[in-house]
């Protein structure tokens, strides 16, 4: 832009978007609410701007009434679901008509609209539109102008994740495929580059734990002849390959996963305990290597509260033998 009439209050608006941004990252409420006045002065500057004419200006007012629309929802004070679903809803129309074959971040931006969007009904109880909304996420995420986007990939994923856990939480039996389908796409989606990615391992473990999760409250009978159902094998083989993911990162300092590792390793011990008894010892072995992961995991109040529940699980099931 050229137009100092126009670049001046732009580049204002700009500066107290990334004030309000970084203040929203402090994740407190009295950032939050100023966080929210940087938006709401950012929007006043925005809506007399000629955006109707410039794409790029429509696409900075999309980004003030999202953020805006974040902010109230964090606050969630005196606002009604439908003051919230307003916000949103009017970032979803300005962002709509931009030009979305012209920058792979038009589509992103409509696509995150839409999933937080989601997130806002879900919390609020409305479920079934939610699904909806995660299902629109995705619709905008697979259209052709989307390819571009960089982070295809970890939005799919994590818009997939989202749509999982609301068609669980539904709690209709027929969601419950669907939403092992979005589970299933969302680790593989991950599985490329969890090794690498903090941002993919996150979806990765997060769609592993959501899997055990669905698993626990329909989990097969233990059979008399000691044959093991596939299911539990593919159950085995997530948990272990989850907190072999979490301990991969743990040996890079990395310690964000420890709350999943815990649910994980005492999901895992109770499984093997009714199905494979006879592999235990060795699951909990590997958990408590700190060659495979960390002294600091290994030693971390997670992993020894875990570990001190495995072993109590361990003398009931050896006092049921004898």
């Amino acid at each position: 832009m050229l137009d100092p009439e126009v670049d001046g209050p732009n580049d204002q608006a700009s500066l107290l978007m990334q004030r309000g941004i970084a203040l929203m990252e402090q994740n407190s409420r009295e950032a939050t609410e100023d966080a929210l006045r940087c938006f709401d002065e950012a929007l006043a500057v925005r809506r007399a701007l000629p955006y109707q004419e410039v794409p790029l200006l429509r696409f900075g007012l999309a980004a003030c009434l999202l953020n805006r629309a974040d902010a109230l929802a964090r606050l969630a004070t005196g606002e009604t679901l439908d003051t919230l679903l307003d916000a949103y809803d009017e970032s979803i129309d300005v962002v709509r008509e931009l030009p979305m074959d012209e920058d792979p971040r038009y589509p992103r931006r409509l696509a995150i609209a839409h999933q937080n969007r989601g997130l806002v009904l879900q919390q609020h109880g409305r479920v079934e539109a939610a699904i909806a909304a995660f299902t629109g996420a995705l619709a905008v995420l697979e259209r052709e102008e989307s390819q571009a986007i960089t982070d295809l990939a970890s939005l799919q994923g994590a818009v997939l994740m989202n749509r999982a856990n609301a068609r669980l939480a539904y709690g209709a039996p027929e969601m419950a495929e669907p939403a092992l389908e979005d589970i299933a796409r969302a680790m593989t989606l991950a599985t490329a580059s969890e090794s690498d990615d903090l941002t993919a391992a996150s979806i990765g473990l997060g769609a592993r734990h959501l899997r055990c999760r669905a698993a626990a409250g329909q989990m097969p009978e233990a059979r008399g002849d000691g044959t093991v159902p596939d299911a539990i094998h593919e159950l085995t083989d997530t948990i272990d390959e989850a907190l072999g993911l979490v301990r991969r990162w743990e040996q890079r300092g990395e310690s964000r996963f420890r709350p999943i590792a815990y649910d994980l390793f005492r999901f895992g011990v109770r499984v093997y305990a009714i199905y494979q008894p006879q592999f235990v010892e060795e699951f909990i072995a590997d958990q408590l290597d700190p060659t495979q992961s960390s002294a600091a995991f290994v030693e971390s109040e997670e992993i020894q509260s875990a570990a001190l529940e495995a072993q109590t699980l361990l003398l009931e099931v050896e006092q049921t033998k004898s």
